[in-house]
């Protein structure tokens, strides 16, 4: 799964460039996306699986799960990790500018470093990285979130 996750991630990020080059936000086929009604839902979506990736470590933390147990955790947090590079297109296929560049890049390098924790090296090495880019998307999403609360 964590391979299938790596794929996605890049494919993504190599698609929201391209858009982000090409404008594609503009063709009429993503007309769709400048709705005020779906960028609410679906950025709604992509919060919610964002907060969902967090019960891994409130989890392990909270519960103190262990184990078999564990195993069970983080199986739930890669099967999200699939669907959040999905709900991301599907929020925005464009990078924006500024935090709205910054947000999904730092999202889906989080995740690309959460995609190579296999092996007691790999961990040691990139689980840092993981978390600290974990910690900044949520922060940068809960900014924007309040941002499109306040503004709009």
């Amino acid at each position: 799964m964590r391979a299938a996750s790596r794929y996605l991630i890049w494919l993504t990020a190599a698609l929201m460039l391209l858009a982000w080059l090409l404008h594609w936000e503009d063709m009429e086929a993503f007309a769709f996306q400048r709705d005020r009604n779906f960028r609410n839902i679906s950025g709604a979506v992509v919060l919610t699986l964002i907060l969902l990736q967090w019960t891994l470590t409130l989890g392990r933390t909270v519960f103190q799960r262990s184990g078999s147990q564990w195993g069970n955790w983080i199986n739930w947090h890669l099967r999200v990790s699939l669907l959040l590079p999905l709900a991301v297109l599907a929020h925005s296929i464009a990078i924006g500018w500024g935090l709205l560049a910054l947000l999904p890049l730092t999202l889906l390098t989080s995740g690309h470093f959460g995609s190579l924790l296999e092996g007691e090296d790999n961990i040691k090495k990139h689980l840092p990285y993981h978390i600290g880019l974990s910690v900044a998307t949520l922060v940068m999403a809960l900014a924007h979130t309040a941002t499109v609360l306040m503004f709009n």
